[in-house]
This record gives C-alpha cells, sequence and structure tokens, in this order.
C-alpha cells in the first residue's frame, strides 16, 4: 500500500482526477453532432401543436417528447453518462434560456393560431428549433468546460 501522506501520491490521484474530468468532457461534446439537431427538431414539434388542432395535438407532442427522451437515453448509452443538472453557472444560464425560448415560442405559437395565423407558427417553430440545437451545442461545450475545470 501506497503512503497516502506522500506529495507524489495527492499529486497522481490529482492528475488522476483532471484526466476523468477531460474524458467526461469530450464524452460530452462527441455526442452533441446528433444530439443537438433532434433535440431542436424536438422542441419544433412541441411549438407548433397548437397549429396542429385538438384533434391532431398529440402527434407532435407525443413525437417531440419522444424525440427529447430518446435522446438523453441514447446519449446515456453511447456515452455513459447521465447528467441531471448543469456543472456550472453557464449551464444553468443556457438551460434558463431554453426553457425561456420554448415557452415564449409555444405561447406566440398559440397567439398565432388565435388570431388565424397558423402559417407563421411554422416559421417560429423553426426559429425556436434553431436556437434550441445552438443552445444544446453551447450546453455541451459549457458543461465540458465546467466539468473540466471544476475543482
Amino acid at each position: 500500500m501506497e503512503d497516502q501522506q506522500d506529495p507524489a501520491f495527492a499529486r497522481d490521484a490529482l492528475e488522476m482526477i483532471n484526466a476523468d474530468r477531460g474524458q467526461i468532457g469530450e464524452r460530452i461534446t462527441a455526442e452533441t453532432w446528433w444530439g443537438a439537431p433532434a433535440q431542436g427538431l424536438a422542441a419544433a414539434l412541441i411549438i407548433v401543436v397548437p397549429a396542429a388542432g385538438l384533434v391532431w395535438a398529440w402527434v407532435p407532442s407525443v413525437l417531440g417528447m419522444g424525440i427529447f427522451v430518446g435522446v438523453e437515453m441514447l446519449f446515456r448509452k453511447r456515452s455513459g453518462l447521465g447528467i441531471t443538472r448543469p456543472a456550472g453557472p453557464r449551464g444553468l444560464w443556457l438551460l434558463i434560456a431554453f426553457f425561456l425560448i420554448v415557452f415564449f415560442s409555444f405561447a406566440i405559437s398559440m397567439l398565432l393560431v388565435v388570431f388565424g395565423l397558423t402559417g407563421w407558427v411554422v416559421a417560429v417553430a423553426v426559429a425556436a428549433g434553431v436556437a434550441t440545437a445552438l443552445i444544446v451545442v453551447a450546453y455541451d461545450r459549457a458543461y465540458a468546460a465546467e466539468v473540466r475545470h471544476a475543482g
């Protein structure tokens, strides 16, 4: 058994921790290429729900939520990681931005349908989907950076 009071032991342990953090950061960002567009599509599907009408609203709802859940499950399977909370403040702010974009885009979508401008819902959904994909990319990069530099 090594002497745990030895400074070399502490240095080695810290180097192993830093290496692990780097590997986690790489595994997070490796999945972004497919996760971000899929989550953007899921957000767009949820935002377009009001335009689908009462009879068909369940279709984009189920598809959007299914994509969100499917992306999470596939990410966990491929990366071996399960993210339950942001690693730091940048990630938290990006999550807040994501929820605000989806919430207000959905509200705008509902207003457009009420005023008979259903065609514009697609434009709102596309814009929010692109914004969501960009936020997912930024979140993954921020998470990776915050994990690498946690201390």
